[in-house]
């Protein structure tokens, strides 16, 4: 295996070691570290020559997840999955010093990454199949207020890239709409509820900057026929959360038409959406200002394979 430097004219051979690594390689979110997989646990490389840092002695490792800020990872091994009293199947561990923090029974069916990390590391997550939402504190990775979060109906959550804010939504039941809120850790503080009606899904879409969340909703269109209710299609709408206002205010851009991507500016106030039939493709950009409704800057109609990118320097692109 060999690792090389990305150069101007072309790339540099750094570092080639034989039998590197037995299966896979991860590079750490920054960059400070490259893993390796073994039979016996994972491996550390880092510095000028690529040398040893720490291991973490975990059998079968299949997936691995490093902390934002890289002060931990979690590894995971399946074929230890709940076979003890004690947890095996997943393991919290110290980067630096190669210390195990905290290990964790795994649930079946298991959805990778299990946990999911505030941006400074202070915190991590996972939604339990009981409808709860449990939060660790890091150094010690105890349980927050050493009691889960109880949340009836909870379908997914999401931590801002700025702030210890989560997002979640809970899914729609008898007569109680659906909802999405955002939820301040460590106090549990709700800090905005936006309902939501004939929801089937939502994802949620956070600006890499942290300055906006947007919640995609799935839903129903409803047709009377003779006082019954009949379902009709689909259609989408945009919850805008604008993070840095007073009582976080919240917009909705409504599409009619399959949507099929979407991506936030990451850096200001500008998202992109694909929309339309799979043969016939619109792209329409919009603007947010402060107090007034989402502004539609441009559409492109009838176009056929988009693709859609947004630069780091907040410019959209489209092919």
């Amino acid at each position: 295996m060999s690792v090389y430097s990305n150069a101007a004219a072309e790339p540099v051979e750094v570092q080639t070691r034989n039998r590197w690594t037995e299966t896979y390689v991860k590079w750490s979110p920054l960059g400070t570290y490259l893993a390796t997989f073994h039979t016996r646990g994972i491996a550390l490389w880092g510095g000028d020559d690529f040398h040893q840092i720490t291991k973490f002695s975990h059998a079968d490792v299949e997936f691995i997840e490093f902390s934002p800020c890289e002060k931990y990872i979690v590894t995971f091994s399946p074929k230890t999955s709940n076979v003890t009293e004690d947890p095996t199947a997943i393991i919290v561990w110290d980067c630096r010093t190669g210390a195990k923090k905290r290990a964790f029974h795994s649930e079946i069916p298991i959805v990778w990454p299990v946990f999911r990390w505030s941006h400074d590391d202070k915190f991590l997550a996972r939604m339990t199949q009981d409808g709860s939402l449990s939060v660790y504190e890091t150094p010690g990775f105890g349980l927050l207020d050493k009691k889960s979060i109880k949340i009836e109906g909870l379908r997914g959550f999401s931590w801002s890239p700025k702030d210890n804010i989560i997002a979640y939504w809970v899914a729609e039941s008898k007569a109680v709409p659906a909802r999405a809120c955002l939820l301040e850790i460590p106090s549990r503080k709700e800090l905005r509820v936006k309902n939501l009606f004939n929801v089937a899904d939502c994802k949620m879409h956070w600006q890499k900057s942290g300055d906006y969340l947007c919640v995609k909703g799935d839903r129903y269109k409803k047709l009377l026929e003779n006082k019954d209710i009949k379902y009709a299609g689909m259609y989408h709408n945009f919850e805008i959360f604008h993070m840095n206002e007073k009582q976080i205010p919240v917009d909705t851009v409504k599409i009619e038409e399959t949507v099929h991507a979407f991506s936030w500016e990451p850096v200001g106030h500008k998202f992109g959406v694909i929309h339309g039939d799979a043969q016939s493709l619109n792209v329409s950009f919009y603007g947010l200002k402060k107090g007034t409704e989402p502004e539609i800057l441009k559409k492109y109609e009838r176009k056929v394979g988009y693709l859609l990118i947004v630069s780091r320097f907040g410019l959209f692109y489209v092919f």
